[in-house]
């Protein structure tokens, strides 16, 4: 657009080093590609742990739950999902007991 002067009174003051790109298109057509080197990876099971939890839900399940904890070994990428009624630390405490005890 700038080098067709298609746009009045368009002035830019910058270098165009982008190939005559704008910013946007050039990150709306990124596309990614494979990483080359392997990144940190866990030696044992149940060394790390990796928890996420969502909620509250705009709605309550059938039992209550407002919450849902995702829990995910960095090792083994063993996977479960605990519905909470509350996310207090009781309440995640015992559920993250739980998944030890059931990974092992």
């Amino acid at each position: 657009m700038i080098s067709k002067n298609l746009v009045n009174e368009l002035n830019i003051s910058s270098e165009l080093t982008m190939r005559k790109r704008c910013e946007d298109c050039i990150f709306g057509k990124h596309s990614s590609y494979p990483f080359n080197e392997k990144g940190y990876q866990e030696k044992e099971v149940l060394k790390c742990i990796y928890i996420n939890i969502w909620g509250p839900s705009q709605t309550q399940s059938v039992g209550g739950a407002s919450y849902f904890m995702l829990l995910m070994d960095g090792y083994s990428s063993y996977k479960t999902i605990a519905f909470l009624k509350t996310k207090s630390a009781d309440t995640t405490l015992q559920v993250l007991k739980n998944y030890h005890i059931e990974a092992e």
